[in-house]
């Protein structure tokens, strides 16, 4: 304790926090468990609040936040409902590596059993957050907050980011005050330094001098390579060892697209050709940014040369998941460089036959999807990849793309033109609903210059349609499109492929356009695929003053097969 701090409560020392760990804005929904929070952070003019609608939009946003910047996305929510509510966007947090500081409202320490927004265990909301965090802390004294706060944004940033839950308790039920009514004299805030897995010297020569033996490498990246901002690295060594460079579903764009290395993604099901055609042919595999244990990292390992995969893992450190020879755990970033340096004097020359190869199999894929397209050119409902290649047509490589989940995720996935990691953004392992409007309403507040375009359909739409308002009130004027075809479609799907029949998986929707515009939103429907493309570009050049909404009704149709 100092003699020269003031005197605080506990919603001050909270917002000096944020304020001395350069927090920019903040996602929330009010309650009344966490008014003090609201009143300290009226006084720190640094720190733009966003008040959102829905309370799960509130964790999402914090989620994309800390994708797009690599700095922690902050969100506060009241106590029980609040909470819980917003888990949704922590639990993806924590698969996407995206560094989050959640603060919640909390019931007394002591609270009674069915306090209000409790039950019968005060502590059931913290228990909960442990399994979906890299840690939960509630505190229990005013004079600990900085240290909780200080350790809370660390924990967020190190080794593998993700997401930390931080709760305040209530006085009493109704109390206007967070743990005590007294202020106290607390110590100055001090933000803690960043810890980093460091790569191990030894281990990155030996990797470096497997890379210069073997005869045809191949890199696999995941999204370490994209949190920590590795891609230039990835490129680098790539053209340096001539690697074709595959990837995890969740790594899309690592590499672009048009690079003569791109080999595309693997998956369980659904892999690019071009990453299955590398495999077979590899005689040695390095995976970077993927974790030991992980349901990618098996399907990595029965597709890669027996005994011939290395693994530079992107966890905090290493832990009993790392018992294979060639694994070990490093910063991305910090890898790449250091295996670099040792490669500094080695060059391996191009592959022409291989190269020719890999474009005539990229060059082949689009043509098959044009042909697609053509054969279903004039139908209506409009055929989902009509709108997918249009929306190719009107974006350039700099705009952001928010995809939701479902069948406008499978859509675009197999057709959206791949430049950077914001070409096709997507919700990750989680694979939560409601992802695609909250994301890109963050992208567009961050990157207000870019085109921003929410892809989602109706269904999950409607799951998060109440932070419409949210984008015309702050001006974050994206694009969002909606696939209307009046089911939850990629069940819809699944439900007549196992049974040949579907339950409960259709519904009516709205006029989503007519919707958008009760929203203050422009709101444009589309039902002809050939005002397709004149729609988007009317709903892009619209964007300068609002969001715009364009609503496709789209027919159900198999996803193509590649």
């Amino acid at each position: 304790m100092t003699a020269d701090t003031k005197p605080m409560h506990a919603g001050e020392a909270v917002a000096e926090a944020l304020r001395a760990e350069g927090v920019e804005r903040v996602y929330s929904v009010p309650g009344s468990h966490i008014h003090p929070l609201y009143d300290g952070l009226s006084r720190v003019p640094s720190v733009r609040f966003i008040t959102c609608k829905q309370e799960p939009n509130t964790s999402l946003m914090a989620d994309a936040y800390g994708r797009l910047t690599g700095k922690p996305g902050v969100c506060i929510v009241t106590a029980g409902p609040g909470g819980l509510n917003s888990m949704a966007g922590v639990a993806q947090a924590y698969g996407a590596a995206s560094p989050m500081v959640h603060i919640g409202g909390a019931v007394p320490l002591k609270a009674d059993m069915e306090a209000f927004h409790g039950v019968d265990n005060p502590a059931f909301v913290h228990d909960m957050f442990r399994h979906i965090t890299k840690w939960s802390a509630r505190v229990e004294r005013l004079e600990d907050i900085p240290a909780v706060m200080a350790r809370a944004f660390q924990v967020a940033r190190s080794g593998r980011p993700g997401p930390v839950h931080v709760e305040l308790p209530r006085v009493s039920d109704y109390s206007e005050y967070i743990l005590q009514p007294e202020p106290a004299r607390l110590a100055p805030y001090r933000p803690l330094p960043l810890a980093v897995a460091e790569p191990d010297a030894d281990s990155v020569q030996r990797i470096a001098a497997a890379l210069v033996r073997s005869r045809a490498p191949v890199l696999a990246a995941g999204k370490g390579i994209i949190r920590t901002r590795a891609l230039e690295e990835l490129r680098q060594l790539a053209e340096r060892i001539q690697a074709p460079v595959i990837f995890a579903q969740d790594a899309i764009g690592v590499i672009a697209e048009d690079h003569p290395l791109f080999a595309g993604h693997f998956a369980q099901q659904r892999a690019h050709p071009l990453c299955a055609h590398v495999l077979q042919h590899t005689d040695l595999v390095l995976a970077v940014g993927l974790r030991a244990g992980t349901a990618e990292m098996r399907e990595l390992r029965e597709r890669a040369p027996e005994r011939h995969l290395l693994l530079a893992g992107f966890d905090d450190a290493r832990n009993e998941r790392y018992d294979a020879e060639g694994e070990l755990v490093a910063d991305p970033k910090r890898f790449l460089t250091a295996l670099l340096e040792c490669l500094q004097t080695h060059a391996r020359a191009p592959d022409a036959a291989r190269d020719r190869h890999m474009a005539s199999v990229k060059t082949g894929l689009r043509a098959k999807l044009r042909d697609l397209n053509d054969a279903h050119a004039a139908e209506r409902p409009i055929y989902p990849g009509v709108l997918m290649e249009a929306i190719n047509t009107v974006l350039d490589d700099s705009a952001i793309l928010a995809s939701d989940v479902g069948n406008c995720q499978m859509w675009a996935r197999t057709y959206r033109r791949i430049a950077t990691p914001e070409s096709f953004m997507q919700s990750g392992v989680w694979n939560a609903m409601s992802y695609a409007l909250p994301s890109a309403i963050v992208a567009k507040m961050e990157f207000p210059e870019r085109a921003v375009v929410a892809l989602a359909g109706d269904g999950a739409t409607l799951m998060t349609i109440g932070d419409l308002p949210t984008a015309v009130e702050y001006g974050a004027n994206i694009l969002l499109v909606v696939l209307n075809d009046g089911a939850f479609g990629q069940t819809y799907m699944q439900q007549t492929n196992i049974y040949g029949h579907t339950y409960g998986t259709s519904f009516r929707s709205p006029d989503f356009a007519a919707l958008a515009a009760a929203c203050g939103a422009e709101g444009i429907r589309v039902v002809d695929p050939a005002d397709i493309e004149p729609a988007l570009r009317q709903g892009l050049d619209a964007t300068r003053n609002r969001p715009v909404l364009v609503e496709v009704m789209v027919a159900r149709h198999p996803y193509p097969k590649l």
